[in-house]
């Protein structure tokens, strides 16, 4: 029997309110020099790789504080003219009645190269970069040049690029906070974290799993000044609910912006040559309740996408999940099966170190030969030192690296082996000689707490904060789990990975102190017939969507394609790959999906070639290689890592 659409979703005709609301060639002489200049500072720019800089965000005159919210998209220029930005007025409560409330959700555009009248004009690409609690609009910024270099196509389409802050996070309205100010919740999450790891100390656990009680629980009271609690509004099911008002306000959008193309056109020229244009006018007439979504969701945005999907399948044109979560186990709020191929990016270090060998690795033997098993005792001999023994920093501001910091820049880099696997390897070496002093500058960053805020992206709490608060309304209640049953969840974690259990077990703490549910969740199934195929992507080496949730959450949606990626990291962004990129384009651009069980090589290893390696060299590829990495480290720097924000 064939799947319906989400049934607490309204019919929106029968509501009464409409859900509605490159390129010229370069001469032969300049292709050489290029590719001449590309051979010469190849490792330049690989190095480039492993500490790549993100453009700082525009400044801008827009303020989201003042932007009037409508009904509407009504765009107005932001961040130095090169970005559309709208505060989008939405129910808090779609389905229960509870409340006539509204929200005010901030939607960004990364307006297309090509007019919505052009033939090439391939619709609006909404984004996600994960979390949950990731932002949208310091995304967009930071990575649409790249999204874009992935799914334009010269001799296709061009597409629209948005995204928004998602309900509790960034510049949408109203806001959670738990706190009264940052400097507040910047020097609790300093305590909490100074605690170290679970398996820190005897006493670790203990201290940590109060100071949960107390910020949990505070941060769960009711509110007293007779508004609606908005922490019950903010589950994925309103989210997804919220996106398809967006595409349908783009739809509306679409239309507008048509017609006054058209009408400019007619201005120009009194001879109506325009019929060919009426023609594509008319084809972008805004359709109530068939607008269908293209997405590019990432980590928690699979989840996200997949909520979408189930909820709403007819109305999928293009569904990308990137890094897959496994969204029954999100939802029982255990996070216990994440870590099953955590050991195998860990190893992916000690292997890639000794085929690097040094100085790519700083890790490996400067003379004689190095091995995987040589290098995992070097490291595991240099972070258990500090178990008893912190390295002291002498400086101008005084320093200590712990055990417990070590591990947590061990777990951050399994994220990103390109660009993290060579830092840490120089962190861990430089210990080892007792120079703790470039460590310990990245320690003063998460150590300042004067909170000073830099617009578009404001302070992100380092408390419970929008992740712990999305995360743990979606799930089930946690809050019988005693004390003694936590104890027992750590060693199994711990069991599955030595490195990060420990760490990962947090996420579910959190949801056994913060007592709030929700007025509405989405319960399942996650599957369905949806429209149009969606396609999965999982990489073989990642450290907390293992490639078995792509496959298995696949199964669910008729069609559906999970496209492998051989590679260590999160996200397919995580390493370049050539295969995985063209079918990602392809994927937009027509639809195709790739076949079945496809296993895509990557382009690139940690650490770079060795010494007695070659690479061939190809400008195409490098320059692919960079953006790649930019888009990697947009994602990191918006909130988008699986479940670490306010873990670490």
């Amino acid at each position: 029997m064939e799947k319906q659409e989400y049934s607490p979703v309204p019919n929106p005709e029968a509501s009464g309110k409409n859900i509605s609301r490159k390129n010229s060639k370069r001469s032969s002489l300049t292709t050489l020099l290029l590719l001449a200049v590309a051979i010469l500072t190849y490792r330049g720019i690989s190095a480039s790789r492993h500490s790549t800089i993100i453009p700082d965000i525009k400044k801008t005159s827009f303020d989201w504080d003042t932007a009037p919210t409508h009904s509407q998209l009504k765009y107005s220029d932001c961040y130095d003219g090169e970005y559309k930005c709208a505060r989008l007025e939405l129910p808090m409560d779609y389905w229960n009645g509870t409340t006539n409330a509204t929200i005010s959700l901030a939607v960004i555009r990364k307006p297309a190269v090509v007019p919505v009248t052009h033939p090439q004009y391939g619709g609006a690409i909404l984004l996600n970069p994960g979390g949950p609690g990731g932002s949208g609009v310091d995304f967009i910024q930071r990575g649409s040049k790249e999204v874009r270099d992935a799914v334009d196509s010269k001799d296709g389409k061009y597409f629209d690029l948005i995204s928004f802050d998602p309900r509790a996070v960034g510049e949408t309205r109203p806001k959670i906070e738990c706190f009264k100010s940052c400097g507040m919740d910047q020097s609790w999450w300093l305590r909490a974290s100074e605690e170290g790891t679970f398996d820190s100390s005897d006493a670790a656990i203990g201290r940590v799993w109060a100071m949960d009680i107390a910020q949990g629980q505070s941060c769960s009271l009711a509110r007293t000044d007779g508004q609606p609690d908005f922490k019950k509004y903010v589950t994925t099911a309103y989210v997804a609910r919220d996106m398809l008002e967006i595409v349908e306000r783009h739809g509306e959008w679409r239309e507008a912006e048509a017609e006054r193309i058209l009408q400019h056109s007619r201005c120009k020229s009194k001879a109506d040559s325009s019929s060919n244009l009426r023609e594509r006018v008319n084809a972008l007439r805004y359709k109530p309740g068939q607008e269908n979504i293209q997405y590019w969701g990432f980590s928690y945005g699979t989840y996200l996408g997949s909520t979408f999907a189930s909820m709403f399948p007819k109305r999928i044109n293009r569904l990308l999940l990137d890094g897959v979560v496994n969204a029954y186990n999100y939802k029982q709020s255990l996070w216990s099966d994440n870590l099953l191929d955590t050991e195998k990016d860990l190893n992916s270090f000690y292997f890639h170190c000794a085929r690097a060998g040094y100085p790519a690795c700083a890790l490996a033997n400067k003379t004689g030969e190095t091995t995987p098993e040589g290098v995992e005792r070097r490291m595991v001999s240099i972070v258990s030192g500090l178990y008893h023994n912190p390295l002291p920093v002498i400086d101008e501001t005084p320093e200590i690296i712990t055990f417990s910091d070590v591990r947590a820049m061990i777990f951050t880099s399994l994220y990103s082996p390109i660009k993290k696997f060579p830092e840490v390897a120089q962190r861990l070496a430089d210990i080892e000689a007792g120079n703790g002093t470039e460590f310990a500058k990245e320690l003063r960053d998460k150590h300042d707490f004067t909170c000073l805020i830099k617009k578009p992206v404001d302070f992100k709490t380092r408390g419970l904060g929008s992740t712990t608060q999305i995360a743990c309304t979606d799930g089930d209640d946690q809050s019988h789990t005693t004390k003694a049953e936590f104890e027992n969840f750590i060693k199994e974690l711990a069991t599955t990975s030595p490195s990060v259990g420990a760490i990962w077990s947090q996420a579910r703490m959190h949801c056994i102190h913060y007592t709030i549910r929700p007025v509405h969740r989405f319960e399942g199934p996650f599957e369905g017939k949806t429209s149009h195929p969606v396609l999965m992507i999982g990489n073989t080496a990642d450290p907390v969507t293992p490639v078995i949730h792509a496959i298995n959450m696949a199964k669910g949606y008729e069609g559906a394609v999970a496209l492998t990626q051989d590679s260590a990291g999160h996200c397919s962004t995580s390493s370049f790959s050539k295969c995985t990129t063209t079918y990602i384009r392809d994927y937009f651009q027509t639809g195709r999906l790739p076949p079945p069980n496809t296993i895509c090589k990557v382009d690139e290893f940690p650490f770079g070639p060795s010494q007695d390696e070659t690479e061939i060299m190809d400008l195409e590829i490098l320059e692919a290689k960079q953006s790649h990495a930019v888009l990697h480290d947009a994602l990191i720097q918006a909130g988008g890592a699986f479940m670490t924000n306010g873990m670490l």
